[in-house]
């Protein structure tokens, strides 16, 4: 139903899916603003307490570990970056893992992705409305991180900070840079199934996307971002 949704995001029933579908049951999830466009419930859910999201996002996992031996979960979903504290207070042992590129590169792919997939429910769709969403939404979680760090919220020592062009360019290099980072024991067969599933992206085309498609500017974007980005491109040289 989306066009070109298999280019921009790869899904399959039989595919692990980002986390934050679980605090969907808990209606606190960026899983409904990206899909509709109801300014009321996105302020609401900006100034929500997110306790409850990840008290049920932890339930989530525990239902589906039930019965079967202790493991060790991989997460992912750029909305935990809204809720560092809270992440950390239901998981008071996990370990983080930040990627980052250019903010303009950024804001433009989940821009698109977010068009891509309202385009579903509605035939009005303003681009430039989603692009100024994502650059003050994500402009302000950047920042909060860089206090997290500041503040000692963060402990650095449980944090790895990865390059998105190293992500790409070689990513079981950095699988196996973060697993040995954190003194996990690498799975024998997650390389050949990260390969599989990188082959599956590959196969369904390339995503184009443009910041001007969004109306961002690119001098704006940088000067919104110029403060996390130093920090972020700093530790990701010295990590």
């Amino acid at each position: 139903v989306a066009s070109g949704l298999a280019a921009i995001h790869v899904y399959s029933a039989r595919m692990p899916k980002e986390c934050l579908s679980a605090m969907s049951f808990a209606f606190r999830s960026e899983e409904f603003t990206a899909r509709y466009d109801v300014p009321t419930y996105a302020a609401w859910l900006a100034a929500a307490d997110p306790v409850p999201a990840y008290a049920m996002h932890r339930r989530v996992l525990r239902v589906l570990q039930r019965g079967a031996p202790p493991r060790r979960w991989v997460l992912k979903s750029p909305v935990h970056l809204h809720a560092l504290p809270t992440l950390l207070a239901t998981y008071p042992d996990a370990r983080i893992v930040v990627t980052h590129r250019d903010p303009a590169a950024f804001l433009a792919s989940v821009s698109s992705l977010i068009v891509t997939l309202r385009s579903v429910h509605s035939d009005a769709v303003d681009p430039v409305a989603v692009g100024r969403y994502h650059l003050d939404l994500y402009g302000r979680s950047l920042d909060r991180l860089v206090d997290h760090l500041d503040d000692g919220t963060l402990d650095p020592s449980r944090v790895a900070w990865v390059p998105h062009a190293d992500l790409v360019a070689d990513p079981a290099a950095v699988l196996r840079s973060l697993y040995g980072r954190f003194g996990v024991d690498l799975p024998d067969d997650l390389l050949a199934v990260m390969t599989a599933a990188d082959q599956g992206t590959a196969e369904a085309g390339a995503h184009r996307y443009s910041a001007a498609d969004f109306g961002l500017d690119l001098d704006e974007v940088q000067e919104r971002f110029s403060r996390s980005s130093a920090r972020l491109e700093a530790l990701g040289a010295g990590r």
